[in-house]
């Protein structure tokens, strides 16, 4: 009886732990991500914006 207990519980620990995971590995590739690329967009587009002030 003891040994059951024992093992639902680190089971039930394992599997949260792995849903807590598996919800910041999709926040950061949904969230995160997206806007950093936007972010570098933005600067290249900066960048750009620039050059052609700059040149003839």
């Amino acid at each position: 009886m003891k040994h059951t207990f024992i093992k639902g519980f680190a089971a039930g620990n394992a599997v949260i732990l792995l849903g807590l995971a598996a919800t910041a590995l999709g926040v950061k590739a949904k969230i995160i991500n997206p806007s950093k690329q936007k972010e570098a967009k933005i600067e290249l587009g900066r960048k750009r914006a620039a050059r052609k002030r700059i040149a003839p």
